[in-house]
């Protein structure tokens, strides 16, 4: 999905051609949030690469995914080889290919893929400068390695080898702590209290994450649940005995295009005459009401001092998620599958200004 808005501004000097972006890789989902003439550009795709071993026999084109081929650069070890990122990699090969969730450590190595991937969905350009914040689980563990394998100067292609080149200047001006940027995106939205602890449940697509920030905005806490997030919902709903019925087949549903049908509001699958509110209705209760249990327990002991509870991730735009929060007294952020990413490109934009 893309989308152009002007809601923020670019935090850059008319002298300074660097753009501020922000970069969150999720395990189910990619999200970056840029700046281009004087709008606001929202960028999601599918958390997964797949290296082509030869030629496509058509181009490939999505909102959601991209192909690039990378001609030379300071990824020497990407030299001569191309990609497929996203949506297109499903459509390619729905099996084999590398999904970031399989394993934390694949959303530093694969973190160029995802950024290339995305520019590819956007209109020609010569040339990128980008100035990027990044979040990550552990930035003991990554920080250094995303540095270093996203960092420097990238000519590629976007399409096949005899595509034009692009080249790509990536500096990095931080790597963020998980949750950062949807703190500082709910707090320019005025829902939380910044002089007073602030408790958050991150619902994702892999993972829902209960995190804790101190007086001030520090991560204190971060904990992934041992129960999964939006993607147990779905596999719920794909193997529900109603479905299978209606099916026919013995093989449970498409994950994808129950995700579709959500996202849609229409809860139609796919092509079928077929309407899953009922079982999605019937299901989402349950989902919620085990992982926000968890989630409270695991933060059981700032609930007192916490000024702010609030919920951001993807799994929060689901229908009916936030008025179920809400009985919780469960503050959600709008926006929530975005928060992250635009608040990264806030910090960004400020880290640049201070640079000017």
């Amino acid at each position: 999905m893309l989308t152009a808005t002007s809601t923020i501004e670019a935090g850059r000097g008319q002298n300074n051609p660097l753009m501020p972006m922000g970069f969150d890789c999720g395990a189910g989902l990619t999200k970056l949030c840029l700046q281009l003439n004087q709008k606001q550009i929202l960028l999601r795709q599918p958390s997964k690469v797949l290296e082509l071993k030869s030629p496509l026999l058509e181009e490939l084109n999505s909102p959601e995914g991209g192909h690039f081929y990378y001609h030379s650069g300071d990824r020497t070890d990407l030299i001569n080889r191309q990609f497929l990122t996203g949506e297109l990699v499903t459509w390619k090969s729905p099996i084999t290919h590398t999904k970031l969730s399989d394993d934390p450590a694949l959303k530093a190595e694969y973190s160029l893929h995802m950024v290339l991937g995305a520019l590819a969905t956007l209109p020609h350009r010569q040339e990128w400068k980008l100035f990027l914040v990044i979040s990550t689980h552990s930035r003991k563990l990554f920080n250094d390695r995303l540095k270093q394998l996203i960092t420097g100067n990238h000519i590629v292609s976007f399409g096949g080898h005899s595509s034009p080149e692009t080249k790509v200047d990536i500096t990095v001006g931080t790597v963020a702590p998980e949750g950062a940027g949807s703190y500082s995106y709910a707090k320019r939205l005025n829902l939380i209290e910044p002089s007073a602890h602030v408790m958050a449940f991150d619902f994702g697509t892999s993972t829902v994450i209960p995190q804790v920030f101190d007086p001030g905005g520090k991560l204190i806490y971060h904990q992934p649940l041992e129960i999964g997030g939006c993607i147990d919902l779905l596999e719920a709903i794909a193997c529900d005995v109603e479905l299978l019925q209606y099916l026919g087949t013995g093989k449970a549903a498409n994950i994808e295009l129950i995700r579709q049908g959500i996202e849609g509001g229409e809860f139609n699958y796919g092509s079928r005459q077929f309407n899953f509110r009922p079982i999605y209705a019937r299901l989402v209760k349950t989902w919620l009401a085990h992982r926000l249990r968890l989630a409270f327990k695991s933060t059981q002991e700032w609930l007192d001092a916490a000024g702010s509870v609030v919920a951001w991730g993807g799994g929060t735009q689901m229908p009916g998620i936030a008025r179920m929060l809400a009985t919780q007294k469960v503050a959600t952020v709008p926006s929530g599958c975005w928060a992250n990413a635009i608040g990264l490109q806030t910090i960004a934009s400020a880290l640049l200004a201070r640079r000017s």
